[in-house]
């Protein structure tokens, strides 16, 4: 009876302890995540940051609880953990030798997580994989392209990694436009009708760091002449300027009769 009554206070301090540590890691990451200098709006990026961070330290919480928890359990049970512990070190240390992919996976997931690479709702771009990061563990990221198809890259793979939100993001669109067009009038007619996406009553106006600007003519290729046009937004809000700036540019081309190109526009 005196052992039972122990295990269940073991338990019980363990919760305990689990959610002392769960509200102060709350409230730390409130304080990461506190309204930036000359902002009333709260940094996105610190957001994520707090939230894959959150992630990360709940899981070893509980693993470390759960683990110290056993131990103590077994001990008050009678069993003698010495050997326990002795024999896990010798598993572990073969499991390093027999598992090297492995130990490289977990260590390039926590120096991914230590140097801040990239947070969970970046967009990154892996080798010739591309997306929008979903989750990040220990060892491995997940990512979730354009077309919906989710990558699971184990972090040890990760030589160069792409982060293409960090800061802010950048917008790339081209527009084909037939050779036999007068060339500067159209740059002009789409310089005119993408700067109106940054005006005052433009719905993304507030999302638009610099620009948009005509970049020039991008490629020729046949009877098509390809013109860019650039601009920089806050992180993850590019779609949503470069849907507007499509639309302005196709409504102001269609107004002057403006012959497009065989290929449709992109955004790069």
């Amino acid at each position: 009876m005196t052992s039972g009554v122990r295990i269940a206070a073991m338990v019980i301090g363990a919760v305990v302890l689990y959610y002392i540590f769960r509200t102060a890691s709350r409230r730390l990451f409130k304080v990461a995540g506190r309204k930036v200098s000359d902002s009333d709006l709260v940094s996105r990026e610190q957001e994520m940051r707090a939230r894959t961070l959150a992630g990360i330290i709940r899981s070893l919480i509980i693993g470390a609880l759960i683990a110290i928890v056993s131990l103590m359990i077994l001990r008050e049970l009678g069993y003698d953990i010495g050997p326990l512990i002795a024999t896990a070190g010798i598993v572990g240390v073969a499991i390093g030798f027999g598992a090297q992919t492995l130990v490289k996976d977990l260590i390039g997931g926590f120096f991914v997580l230590m140097e801040g690479q990239f947070f969970v709702g970046d967009v990154i771009q892996v080798s010739t994989v591309k997306g929008m990061v979903e989750a990040i563990k220990l060892r491995t990221t997940l990512v979730r392209d354009g077309e919906g198809i989710l990558h699971i890259i184990p972090n040890g793979e990760m030589r160069v990694v792409s982060n293409l939100t960090r800061g802010w993001s950048r917008v790339n669109l081209d527009f084909s436009i037939d050779y036999r067009e007068d060339l500067a009038r159209v740059m002009t007619l789409i310089g005119d009708a993408a700067k109106k996406v940054a005006e005052p009553e433009s719905v993304v106006a507030e999302f638009i760091i610099d620009g948009p600007k005509v970049l020039g003519i991008e490629e020729v290729l046949g009877k098509t002449v390809t013109i860019r046009v650039i601009a920089r937004t806050q992180p993850f809000m590019d779609p949503e300027v470069a849907r507007e700036i499509r639309r302005e540019v196709v409504t102001a081309l269609g107004e002057q009769k403006v012959v497009m190109g065989e290929a449709e526009p992109a955004a790069g």
